[in-house]
């Protein structure tokens, strides 16, 4: 039955029902952490009591992370192998220094911090967890002082992106994975980005999606897939061209 519930989360959904059920009050209060008022607790019965009905309170976890917990900002501080080998498909395929990029999930900036170390020099992240923002600009001064690091949830910051707004996206899980469906975070990617998207994801995480057949119906082939990236890994690594760029 929980497979079947994650199935249809994923697959049945009204996308245009998300801007007109969530605003600036649900993701504020998401990023904030609020104690629930009464037009959240209606919300929430309503989240529990329609499997379609848009929801943000998946990121209250992230936006509370604090140290000592499991999404301590802490624990994202240090570049791992699968980080290394997702920066290496960043700069193979975006090798101007001055393009414009996007990290989706930044928390405390480990990996722009290494690409603005390799002279990169139009970095955006996003992240929910204001302690990991925090985070980074303690660690890494003159980095953060260069670039645009924005509070924010995934899908208000995407949704206030114009097209193509950046010519390369990249995230690495869990991310956008957590990203209700209800919020169709694929065509937003792929709306904003003007040339590459390169991922890493637990595609065991989250909510299900058929991530090579979602950005194929928006133009975006793929250009490399590890699925797994190493044998015994949980983790996919995915890169995506949009169709027709040179």
């Amino acid at each position: 039955m929980t497979d079947w519930i994650r199935y249809r989360n994923t697959h049945l959904q009204l996308p245009w029902l998300f801007p007109v059920v969530i605003g600036d009050r649900q993701f504020d209060a998401a990023l904030a952490n609020h104690p629930r008022t009464f037009a959240d607790k209606m919300q929430r019965a309503l989240e529990r009591l329609l499997w379609f009905w848009p929801r943000v309170i998946e990121a209250r976890g992230w936006a509370a992370g604090v140290a000592g917990k499991g999404w301590a900002p802490q624990n994202y501080a240090k570049m791992d192998a699968d980080g290394e080998r997702l920066l290496g498909w960043v700069e193979r395929v975006c090798p101007a220094r001055d393009a414009a990029i996007l990290d989706l999930g930044c928390n405390c900036g480990r990996h722009m911090i290494c690409l603005a170390g390799h002279g990169y020099t139009n970095l955006t992240g996003v992240d929910a967890m204001a302690s990991a923002i925090e985070l980074f600009a303690q660690r890494a001064p003159d980095v953060f002082r260069k670039i645009a690091v924005h509070h924010d949830l995934f899908q208000r910051f995407l949704m206030r992106q114009p097209d193509r707004a950046f010519d390369l996206i990249y995230s690495h899980g869990a991310t956008i994975e957590l990203v209700h469906p209800s919020f169709d975070i694929v065509a937003h990617m792929c709306r904003v980005a003007r040339r590459n998207i390169c991922l890493i994801l637990l595609e065991n995480d989250g909510f299900p999606r058929d991530w090579v057949g979602q950005f194929a119906r928006h133009g975006f082939v793929l250009l490399q897939g590890e699925r797994p990236m190493a044998p015994g890994s949980a983790a996919s690594l995915l890169v995506f061209q949009r169709g027709g760029a040179a």
